[in-house]
């Protein structure tokens, strides 16, 4: 397997750009995927400058229906050649953050409609290519693992408009099968990411996890979650961890300290491979 990194929070290397968003190429037994597009044409940047072809794609996942992992499709030439962009319909519903009066559009841009053409709606299990594995409906299970606070969907209700918390229905897990066991991906993990991992492990119970490459929002989360998570990966005992984006830097540098070797903190322009 080999991850191609476009865009990350953080970047080290002369040349690249990196905002806050997401945005990673997959690349096991001859196929490539592309995992979330950031929110702007960072990605293709960088793309260039490292020499990556984004043009033979399999597909394109969004791993949910945020500005920061959707917010690149609008500089795709959506008119020909586009792979098929693998989202769950409840993606575009029309999604909110803030609190009180104080809300921001935190959504998919409404320029996807050049795109949408190549939209294919994912299951809550389905199997995109042999051994590429899409997975929704991820249920609450630990008590230290509650849906964000301040996330909200505005929706048309009476002929007016309503506020509801955003529930993040919308979000999927890649499961990618390999030699070494199964190799997890996650945009953010709203629902936490040991919730993430477990339903992971019901859908997919004969392969072991050997990796999870997760934003894991965890860049304000209290004490409790950030112990929780930690010591909850522990005894899961998966060898290689990989906190990215919105993990925030004290979770990612708690984890490196309790994690070491098995622990990699991923940049921009990174090139991993298993």
């Amino acid at each position: 397997m080999k991850i191609t990194i476009l865009n990350e929070n953080t970047v080290y290397r002369q040349g690249l750009f990196a905002e806050h968003g997401l945005s990673v190429l997959i690349e096991e037994n001859d196929r490539r995927f592309l995992m979330d597009t950031g929110q702007s044409d960072v990605f293709l940047k960088n793309a260039e400058t490292l020499g990556v072809d984004l043009t033979k794609l399999d597909g394109i996942i969004l791993s949910h229906g945020h500005y920061d992992h959707c917010g690149g499709m609008e500089y795709l030439d959506g008119s020909r050649g586009m792979p098929p962009v693998y989202i769950q319909k409840s993606a575009f519903e029309k999604k909110y953050s803030g609190m009180e009066e104080d809300k921001r559009f935190i959504g998919i841009p409404d320029s996807h409609a050049d795109w949408m053409a190549h939209v294919r709606y994912t299951k809550d299990l389905e199997e995109i290519a042999p051994g590429f594995w899409l997975i929704g409906k991820i249920p609450y299970r630990t008590d230290f693992e509650k849906r964000p606070a301040g996330f909200w969907i505005r929706d048309k209700k009476d002929g007016g408009l309503c506020w509801r918390a955003d529930e993040m229905e919308d979000e999927q897990i890649l499961a990618v099968s390999t030699k070494k066991g199964l190799c997890l991906f996650m945009g953010c993990s709203h629902r936490g990411v040991v919730n993430c991992i477990l339903r992971a492990e019901e859908a997919l119970p004969d392969i072991p996890v050997y990796s999870v490459f997760a934003g894991m929002h965890l860049g304000r989360a209290g004490e409790k979650q950030i112990t929780g998570t930690i010591e909850s990966l522990q005894k899961m005992n998966i060898p290689v961890l990989m906190p990215v984006h919105c993990t925030g830097k004290r979770a990612a540098g708690m984890m490196a300290a309790a994690f070491g070797d098995s622990c990699i903190l991923p940049e921009t322009g990174q090139v991993l491979e298993f």
